[in-house]
């Protein structure tokens, strides 16, 4: 099961162009999926399943509906992500180990990414209240000597790390939750426009708008230093200071794209404010801080250049963006349609001089949504 899920994605990921239908991809995910589905079902009859084979469960999930979003199968990963959320439910009671622990990390991902998407974020609700810090994973104890002393054991700079590294991770892993709450209450996932459903989504609006803010104030120790760049190798390994300050400036810009997504969802009608200018200026400060590097951008910046893009006035500033999101077209398949739609959102804005919903751009133009991956 795991082996077919992982050979679906391998096939996905080196699909030659001219096979546009991914015959290979399909053949593996459908063998995949059904396995995945009968496993589901054992789950169901024998609870016991769940807690014995979790790990197992929970990796076919992530690559099944990984590529799900890959190829705009939004409905199909939201049932694989239910799944998921059902098998760890079963599970609840139980300590979960490190692999377990990474693997709901990482599903949390996708399931936030396929919530801007339409799906309804069953496995982050699941996942919100049962799921601690990654720093709490399971340790080894003191009293007990490693029993692999030897390079090919964690060493030093890999427990360095996983420490630095943990507290940004938890963050982003918030700002996700976040994210699928601002996708419930547009007019994909609810009811809008009665004076009764606009009273409800601005009440939830104001508690997400406090939970940002509160988010913010409990951002780890280190972001500020890692974003800014202060992190270097006078402090430790250039390894290390590089990884965790790629990977603070993207959780960091993607907390400050929730800013811009909810306004655009809870109050498309009013102008910006403070905090979605400061939000917009964050993001593309972020970006050129990374652009800095010689490297390209990570595909995780995608949803944050968009939602910055958005409410980007100065048409030099558009551009560049929009390039940007173009140039991870070799990491992300979906970049250069996703930058497609948003020329076609800032020609609409700047027709109507109102804002232009993106999902219903992405479907008038090519009759599907894209899950920003």
């Amino acid at each position: 099961m795991v082996r077919l899920a992982m050979m679906a994605f391998s096939a996905l990921e080196c699909d030659v162009p001219q096979d546009s239908n991914h015959s290979e991809h399909r053949k593996l995910y459908d063998k995949a999926a059904q396995q995945y589905a009968t496993h589901a079902g054992d789950v169901s009859r024998n609870p016991a399943v769940a807690t014995s084979h979790l790990a197992h469960g929970l990796a076919t999930a992530f690559f099944l509906a990984y590529s799900d979003l890959v190829t705009n199968r939004v409905r199909d990963a939201q049932g694989v992500l239910k799944e998921a959320a059902r098998m760890l439910g079963q599970h609840r009671d139980q300590p979960l180990s490190t692999v377990e622990r990474r693997l709901v990390a990482w599903i949390r991902l996708v399931d936030g990414r396929a919530s801007s998407a339409g799906a309804d974020g069953s496995f982050l609700a699941e996942t919100d209240k049962t799921i601690d810090s990654p720093s709490t994973a399971e340790k080894p104890s003191f009293d007990e000597p490693s029993s692999d002393p030897s390079p090919g054991g964690s060493t030093v700079e890999d427990v360095l790390f996983d420490v630095l590294y943990a507290p940004g991770l938890a963050f982003y892993q918030r700002v996700q939750s976040i994210m699928a709450r601002v996708s419930n209450i547009d007019p994909w996932h609810r009811a809008r426009g009665t004076v009764l459903d606009e009273t409800e989504v601005m009440a939830v609006a104001a508690n997400i708008t406090k939970d940002l803010r509160t988010l913010e104030a409990q951002r780890p120790a280190l972001m500020d230093h890692a974003v800014s760049g202060a992190l270097t190798e006078r402090h430790i390994s250039v390894d290390i200071a590089t990884a965790i300050t790629r990977s603070y400036r993207v959780y960091w810009a993607n907390y400050q794209a929730g800013h811009i997504h909810l306004h655009r969802v809870a109050y498309k009608h009013l102008p910006p404010t403070v905090e979605v200018l400061d939000a917009r200026a964050t993001i593309k400060r972020t970006a050129r801080l990374l652009e800095q590097t010689g490297e390209q951008l990570p595909v995780n910046f995608i949803w944050p250049l968009l939602m910055a893009c958005c409410e980007e006035e100065d048409l030099a500033e558009r551009a560049w963006m929009i390039q940007s999101i173009r140039n991870m077209q070799s990491q992300a398949s979906n970049a250069k349609p996703i930058a497609d739609v948003l020329e076609e959102v800032h020609r609409r804005q700047d027709a109507t001089k109102q804002r232009a919903d993106v999902r219903q751009t992405s479907l008038d133009l090519f009759n599907m949504s894209f899950a920003v991956v």
